[in-house]
């Protein structure tokens, strides 16, 4: 298998688009609305806390940090399903609605649905683990980088780990 692989390249923009969209929107926040960004740097200064009790060495430091890291992952999870869910409600209905109901389509239907669903579950655990460490070590980066403007900067590390793929992206078009 070659490192610059063609389907690898076309699914991994499926990633960059996001990081980018979500990094450039959180420099935006910071330069065009600083009552916002400041809301939203106090909201991340909460989820920084664990790393910054980290440092410093206090007990409940690993215990703060399994709970907000829990609670993170179980909501991107439910949100996944609930996602995965209605569409796969809709594909149902609509395939109601066209054929009427067949045993072995429903049956199929099914099986489709449990292989989304162990997929998807890798996936946003991989994802939300990702974007849980970029945030909370992003911000804590951001607020010790520069004070006051831990938004603006976060953002940039995200579009950031967004361009790196794009980069990648880059250089399969060029050596294909």
């Amino acid at each position: 298998m070659d490192f610059f692989n063609e389907t690898v390249a076309d699914g991994l923009q499926y990633v960059t688009f996001p990081l980018e969209l979500i990094g450039l929107t959180l420099a935006l926040i910071e330069v065009r609305f600083p009552r916002l960004a400041a809301y939203l740097t106090q909201q991340i200064e909460q989820l920084s806390a664990p790393m910054r009790e980290l440092r410093s060495d206090q007990s409940s430091s690993e215990l703060m940090m399994e709970r907000s890291l829990g609670l993170f992952l179980s909501r991107v999870l439910r949100t996944g399903f609930y996602i995965l869910t209605a569409i796969y409600i809709a594909k149902m209905i609509y395939q109601l609605l066209d054929r009427g109901p067949e045993a072995s389509w429903l049956i199929g239907l099914l099986i489709s649905y449990v292989i989304s669903g162990v997929i998807v579950t890798i996936a946003l655990l991989v994802l939300g683990l990702t974007m849980y460490f970029l945030v909370v070590g992003g911000s804590d980066f951001a607020r010790r980088f520069v004070a006051g403007r831990a938004i603006g900067t976060l953002g940039i590390l995200i579009a950031g780990t967004g361009l790196i793929g794009e980069l990648y992206q880059l250089l399969t078009q060029i050596i294909r």
